[in-house]
């Protein structure tokens, strides 16, 4: 099935203005963890939480991660970002740069100063793939930086190297 068709799909699935989480298996979702982990517990892939305003994008990292066996959440602002850092533990962000009101350098600096959960890789991915973005992006906490567009290639070597074993 062509990967377009999947991601819109998923995204006729939204209320009427306004953007649910999505399980893996494409049901919108108000609760993400099982209180410990932040995934069931019988789930043994690697949790990726997928951060970008544009739904499109987002469903379609989403069946890309989840071909490689990746259990994925998602997100459409930094700020609702935060708040499924709250209840999970992901081992993976991918986090664009250009998102409404808190941008994703200001995210990565914020999940790098906190408290908790400073240790989680992030990958940025970005249109700008000027020197000064990449050096940025990496000032801001970033563990690499993937430029967009970008192949599947590109995306599983980017997240497999970061990736527990």
């Amino acid at each position: 099935m062509n990967l377009h068709l999947v991601a819109r799909r998923r995204i006729s699935q939204t209320e009427a203005g306004g953007r649910r989480r999505m399980k893996p298996n494409g049901q919108s979702t108000s609760r993400l963890d099982d209180g410990v982990t932040g995934r069931p517990a019988a789930l043994s892939q690697p949790a990726i939480l997928v951060v970008d305003d544009d739904p499109t994008f987002c469903a379609i990292m989403s069946e890309i991660l989840r071909m490689y066996q990746a259990h994925v959440y998602t997100a459409f602002s930094a700020e609702e970002a935060m708040a499924v850092l709250e209840r999970v533990t992901p081992d993976l962000i991918l986090t664009d740069v250009m998102m409404p009101e808190v941008d994703g350098l200001t995210f990565v600096r914020r999940i790098r100063s906190g408290a908790i959960q400073t240790h989680i890789p992030i990958i940025i991915v970005s249109a700008g793939v000027s020197h000064r973005e990449q050096a940025a992006a990496m000032q801001a906490g970033a563990d690499q930086f993937l430029p967009k567009p970008f192949s599947i290639v590109d995306l599983r070597a980017a997240v497999g190297s970061l990736l527990p074993n």
